[in-house]
């Protein structure tokens, strides 16, 4: 018996998709429901707690790399601000009985319109949300100075929220 007898003898299998791609076959899991996205500005009145959040979550971010890792001459190519933390995010995110807490710390009760579109989903679906932190410390090329200058805006969460 040869190689290639060995190889004819066996029986071969018939292709299987990994899965079925109908609502059915999966019950709907992985399907999102209902997703959003927020701005804490938008949401809550009290700036000095959003900075308070903001800078925690820089904190509690391992990799984060100020202005991207980027020198002045590659900021100065990029025609567009870089932000120190524009890529700093956190997955510590819960909404308790209408109460947003990011990184264990209180933003407060959601607006009732927010609140209202999500409530149906609230308890009862699977909840994944993250935030960004945009705003803060800033550096740009200016055409007029010829040079990489740095400017400052308050920060900002970008929340998003999802149910699937």
């Amino acid at each position: 018996m040869g190689i290639r007898d060995f190889f004819k003898k066996r029986p071969k299998e018939k292709a299987r998709p990994i899965a079925d791609a109908s609502e059915n076959a999966n019950d709907g899991v992985g399907r999102i429901l209902f997703q959003t996205r927020w701005r804490s500005s938008a949401l809550f009145t009290d700036n000095s707690l959003i900075q308070k959040v903001a800078q925690y979550i820089i904190l509690e971010d391992p990799f984060c790399k100020p202005f991207g890792g980027l020198e002045d001459e590659a900021i100065a190519r990029t025609n567009r601000r870089i932000y120190e933390y524009e890529q700093v995010t956190t997955l510590n995110v819960a909404i308790k009985d209408g109460n947003l807490m990011i990184e264990g710390l209180s933003l407060g009760k959601l607006p009732a319109e927010q609140w209202n579109e999500i409530s149906p989903y609230y308890g009862k679906k699977d909840f994944t949300a993250f935030v960004y932190v945009t705003g803060g410390r800033y550096k740009i090329y200016s055409d007029d100075s010829k040079t990489v200058e740095t400017a400052y805006t308050p920060y900002d969460l970008d929340i998003f929220v999802q149910f699937e």
